[in-house]
C-alpha cells in the first residue's frame, strides 16, 4: 500500500459513539506515521474528539445541517484530497459523503444491523457479540492498518484532571443518574438515596453529574457536608472528562458518560436497563463493571428510546440500592482508582542492549538503574518489566531462556534492594521462523496484552502510569494503554529518535538519555504535574 498522507475519518454522532472510535483512530494513526488525520463529527463533539491521541484536526460538521450543508461539506472536503475515507457511521449522510469525496481507498464498518435488529424485536441474543469498538477496528484492519488499541483512550495530563475542594484523604466517587431518554435512567431516586448511603456507610466523597438543574439531587447538600460532595450541573464534554478523570469510580446509566468514563481511566460501574450489552455498546474499560438482570423483554430498544409497556420496568426495578452498594464498597476496599506503575523495556532501557540476549551471565543494568528503580518503588511505582522477544519466533532461543534471562534481571536488581515486581514477555513475531509463534498477538508491543495482565495481577491503574522504553513501540504502548511514554537514548533509542522527525507521528512526553533521568523525571514533579520541567 502507498504511503497515506490524509486519512477522513467520518463519526458525526452520537457522543458516545464518537468516544468508541477513540482505538480505531488510533491504530490508524500507529499503522500510518506519517499521515495526517481528520474527524469530521459533530460540533458539539469537537472539542472533547481532539483530545483523542491520533487526530490531527477536528472538522466540525453543523448540528441540524441541512441537505445544502451536506452538499457543501462534500465539496470542500474533496477539495482537500484524502487517500483514505474511513466511515465509521454508516448512514445516509456517511454514505453521501464516501460516495462523493475522492479517495484511493475507502471503507465502512459493518453495522451487524439484522443481528440487533433480531436482538430487539426476536430476542436472539448472541453469547459473544463483536464490541462496536472491535467492528470499528475492522474497517481499519480492512484498510490495511494493523489493530493495537482496543480500549477507548482520551489523552489528559495529570494537571488537567479536575482538582476537587473535599476531604482528600477520601475516594470520589462520581454519581451521574441521566441518560438520553427516560426509559434508560434508573429511578433518580434511586440515585439520590444511593447518594447518601455512600456518603453513611462508605469513606468516601460524593461527586454528582446533573445533565440539568434537579432539585431533589441538589438537596443533598443539606444532607451530606460540603467538604465531602461537589455538585456539576450541565458541564461541556470536554470538562466532564476532566471532572471524571479526577474521581475514583463512576456510576451511571448506559450513557455516554460511561464511554468517556473507560476512557480517562476512570472504573465505571454501568446500569443497563432496557438495552443489552450484546447491542455492543458496554463500557470497555479494563475494569469496569456492567450491572443488569435478566428480563424476558431484554433488549427492547436499540437505544432506549422506546418507553415501557409493562406495569413496571422490572429491568431496573429489580437492581436494588444494596446491590449497587455491594458493587461500590467493593471497588472502594479493594483501592478502585488503582495502583501507579513504570512499565520498563528490559534491552536497551532497564538493561544493556546485547542484541538477541541469550546467556543469563550477560545481563548488565544500564547506567543507575538499580538506584532508579529503587527511588521509583520509595516514590510509590510499582516495577514491570515488559519484554518484546521475537528470537523465540525466530528460532534463536526459546522461551525457557527468556525465562532465565528474566530471573536473572529479577535477582541482581532484589539483591541490590531494588526489586521489580515481575517481567512479562511476548515470544511472538508474525515472520518468524516457528509456526507456533509466527501469529498476530494482542500482547506484543505496542498491544497492551501484557501491561494489562500485569494491571489486573498488582491492580493497575495504566492512567496513573509511566511507559519507559528505546524504540517507539514502546511510546506507542503508552498511547494505546492510556499512559504517559518516555523514550531513553541508551539502546536503540537514538536511531528511533530519528522518526520523531516523520511530520504527525505521535511522540512521547519527554526524551531522556537514560533509565535514571527518566525516573528523575517522574518523581520530580513530570509525575504530578505534567509539565517537563
Amino acid at each position: 500500500m502507498n504511503a497515506m498522507k490524509r486519512i477522513l475519518v467520518i463519526r458525526l454522532g452520537a457522543i458516545g459513539d464518537v468516544v468508541l472510535t477513540s482505538p480505531a483512530i488510533l491504530n490508524l494513526k500507529i499503522s500510518n506515521p506519517g499521515a495526517r488525520i481528520l474527524l469530521l463529527t459533530r460540533s458539539k463533539i469537537a472539542k472533547l474528539a481532539s483530545m483523542f491521541s491520533g487526530v490531527d484536526e477536528i472538522i466540525e460538521f453543523p448540528a441540524h445541517a441541512s441537505l445544502r450543508d451536506l452538499f457543501r461539506m462534500a465539496e470542500h472536503l474533496d477539495k482537500i484530497g484524502f487517500d483514505m475515507i474511513v466511515d465509521l457511521h454508516g448512514n445516509l449522510r456517511s454514505k453521501y459523503l464516501m460516495k462523493h469525496i475522492a479517495a484511493g481507498v475507502k471503507v465502512q464498518y459493518p453495522k451487524r444491523r439484522f443481528e440487533r435488529w433480531a436482538s430487539v424485536r426476536l430476542h436472539k441474543l448472541n453469547p459473544d457479540p463483536p464490541h462496536t469498538i472491535d467492528l470499528y477496528n475492522m474497517a481499519v484492519q480492512k484498510a490495511g492498518s494493523r489493530i493495537y488499541a482496543r480500549r477507548p483512550v482520551i489523552r489528559l495530563k495529570p494537571s488537567e484532571r479536575m482538582d476537587f475542594d473535599l476531604t482528600e484523604s477520601l475516594p470520589h466517587i462520581a454519581i451521574a443518574p441521566g441518560a438520553s431518554f427516560p426509559s434508560k435512567q434508573w429511578p433518580p431516586d434511586r440515585f439520590r438515596k444511593l447518594s447518601l448511603e455512600i456518603f453513611k456507610r462508605n469513606p468516601a466523597n460524593v461527586v454528582l453529574l446533573l445533565a440539568d438543574i434537579d432539585e431533589q439531587m441538589e438537596s443533598l447538600r443539606d444532607e451530606i457536608p460540603l467538604d465531602r460532595l461537589k455538585i456539576f450541573v450541565n458541564a461541556e464534554l470536554a470538562e466532564l472528562a476532566q471532572i471524571i478523570a479526577g474521581t475514583d469510580l463512576l456510576i451511571c446509566n448506559d450513557s455516554a458518560l460511561a464511554h468517556i468514563g473507560s476512557a480517562v481511566g476512570t472504573p465505571v460501574i454501568a446500569l443497563f436497563g432496557p438495552t443489552h450489552p450484546t447491542l455492543g455498546f458496554s463500557p470497555r474499560g479494563l475494569r469496569d463493571c456492567i450491572m443488569q438482570v435478566d428480563e424476558p423483554c431484554r433488549p427492547c430498544s436499540l437505544h432506549g428510546r422506546r418507553a415501557c409497556y409493562r406495569d413496571h420496568q422490572y429491568c431496573f426495578d429489580r437492581i436494588s440500592i444494596d446491590d449497587v452498594m455491594e458493587k461500590v464498597t467493593e471497588r472502594i476496599k479493594s483501592k478502585t482508582g488503582g495502583e501507579k506503575a513504570l512499565f520498563i523495556d528490559r534491552d536497551g532501557t532497564l538493561i544493556r542492549e546485547k542484541g538477541y540476549l541469550r546467556d543469563p551471565g550477560e545481563v548488565e543494568p544500564e547506567y543507575k538503574a538499580v538506584e532508579s528503580v529503587r527511588m521509583a518503588r520509595d516514590a510509590g511505582y510499582k516495577i514491570i518489566g515488559l519484554t518484546n522477544q521475537s528470537g523465540v519466533a525466530r528460532g534463536y532461543y526459546d522461551e525457557e531462556m527468556v525465562r532465565l534471562v528474566n530471573q536473572r534481571v529479577l535477582d541482581i536488581f532484589a539483591s541490590s534492594g531494588a526489586p521489580i515486581d515481575e517481567i512479562h514477555y511476548c515470544p511472538h513475531y508474525i515472520k518468524g521462523e516457528l509456526p507456533q509463534y509466527a501469529i498476530e498477538c494482542s500482547c506484543r508491543k505496542p498491544s497492551a496484552g501484557m501491561l494489562e495482565l500485569a494491571c489486573l495481577r498488582h491492580n493497575i491503574n495504566p492512567f496513573n502510569s509511566f511507559v519507559i522504553g528505546d524504540k517507539m513501540t514502546d511510546i506507542q504502548l503508552a498511547a494505546v494503554s492510556g499512559g504517559r511514554g518516555i523514550l531513553v537514548r541508551t539502546g536503540f533509542g537514538k536511531q528511533e529518535e530519528k522518526l520523531l522527525q516523520i511530520p504527525y507521528v505521535l511522540g512521547p512526553e519527554i526524551i531522556t538519555e537514560n533509565f535514571h533521568e527518566a525516573v528523575k523525571y517522574v518523581v520530580r514533579g513530570g509525575g504530578i504535574s505534567g509539565d517537563d520541567s
